[in-house]
């Protein structure tokens, strides 16, 4: 394939050193990759110039948490067979890209739903963003009240855990996700959850990690109680979700475990406004919509060194990664942190070998267009201009 080069505005590079723009550079792309930036007046005569002078460059957005087998419909209205959640599934996916994200970890879906997604999106039939599947979330034994569409698998003790995530992978499973602890019933205050709730034990997500780490992959767990938060920050989890029972004393072993944090404060915002329709219970409303980590301890997580991620898990059309964004900036991060959390914080705990979320050479040329500088605002991701997969505008 022959070589073309972006010309933009502006390439907003978050470095380790501060922001940079690279202007009057070129980025070059190849096979699909970045190659890297060159000056405008050094590209050879057969390097075709994609003109985006109007627009600025960032990488293209990361959702590091979709549940792909349980979209809920614009009414409000939750799939209950699987041919309904697969064809809401290919609205999402194209929604979703239209609107900046490129990269997609999924959370897992029934009948390995988010494998054939990625299949379809990957031949061209459907236009989505990369997704990294998870086939069956893995939950405690005994976790018999999700939702079918979900798609969990129960496991026992260490030996079971072992089996299931050599399995999965075997399967086509690019990350695994645990439910660290599931509800036996919904509790309102987020400090007595533990008692009231199935969890993982140690020894059980030890194994897990164990098991994802030798075939390359991440584990994600959505943990709610203090005691799964602490007991997938010992089994050394990569990213953990939702997070109500976080609390300070957590923060210095998710540092030194290089564990992530994903608030999934946009999920709050949507099961508030959408549960009911939806058919959620009000214990669930109630829980989901007014138990979310709080912006001073967001805020004290961050200053402690916890990466942050976008992940949205919000299972709405309407819910996506640029509402988070909204959502982290309003609980109190920069601008230009919460981009680093939507992009290469994000890509960084999709897989142990990151192949987006920067501008480097060999990474995918996923690019997200807009209107404005986005580091003077994060409304500029309303105005995108273009999307670009693999070097391909979408």
């Amino acid at each position: 394939m022959a070589k073309s080069a972006i010309l933009a505005a502006g390439f907003v590079d978050l470095s380790d050193g501060g922001i940079e723009y690279h202007t009057g550079e070129c980025l070059v792309i190849e096979d699909g990759r970045m190659v890297g930036f060159e000056a405008v007046g050094s590209l050879p005569a057969e390097v075709t110039v994609i003109d985006r002078s109007a627009d600025y460059c960032i990488p293209g957005l990361v959702d590091a948490g979709l549940l792909a087998g349980l979209i809920v419909s614009e009414d409000g209205k939750r799939p209950n067979r699987y041919g309904e959640s697969v064809w809401l599934a290919k609205q999402a996916a194209e929604l979703w890209v239209r609107g900046g994200t490129t990269s997609a970890a999924s959370m897992g879906a029934y009948d390995r739903m988010d494998l054939d997604l990625r299949a379809s999106i990957g031949e061209g039939r459907i236009n989505g963003p990369r997704v990294y599947p998870a086939l069956s979330p893995l939950v405690p034994a005994g976790a018999t009240n999700f939702h079918l569409l979900y798609g969990v698998r129960e496991v026992h003790g260490a030996d079971e855990a072992r089996r299931a995530v050599r399995e999965l992978i075997k399967q086509g499973a690019e990350r695994i996700v645990v439910y660290a602890d599931v509800p036996l019933e919904f509790h309102p205050d987020p400090a007595e959850t533990s008692r009231h709730r199935l969890t993982f034990s140690v020894d059980e997500l030890s194994e897990i990690t164990a098991q994802a780490k030798q075939a390359g992959c991440f584990v994600h767990a959505q943990a709610i109680s203090a005691a799964a938060i602490e007991n997938c920050i010992q089994a050394g989890v990569r990213s953990i979700g939702c997070a109500f029972g976080l609390s300070e004393a957590h923060l210095a072993g998710m540092v030194a475990a290089g564990t992530a944090l994903a608030p999934n404060l946009a999920l709050g915002a949507t099961i508030s406004e959408m549960g009911a329709a939806a058919g959620f219970s009000a214990g669930a409303i109630n829980m989901v919509s007014k138990q979310r980590i709080s912006p001073s301890l967001l805020m004290k997580a961050q200053a402690a060194g916890v990466e942050i991620i976008c992940a949205t898990n919000t299972a709405f059309l309407a819910g996506d990664v640029r509402r988070e964004c909204y959502e982290l900036h309003k609980a109190g991060m920069s601008t230009s942190d919460v981009l680093r959390a939507a992009t290469q914080n994000g890509a960084k705990a999709l897989k142990p070998y990151v192949e987006s979320g920067f501008f480097r050479s060999h990474y995918y040329a996923d690019l997200l267009f807009v209107k404005q500088n986005p580091i003077e605002g994060l409304q500029s991701l309303s105005e995108i201009s273009g999307v670009m997969l693999e070097g391909t505008l979408c």
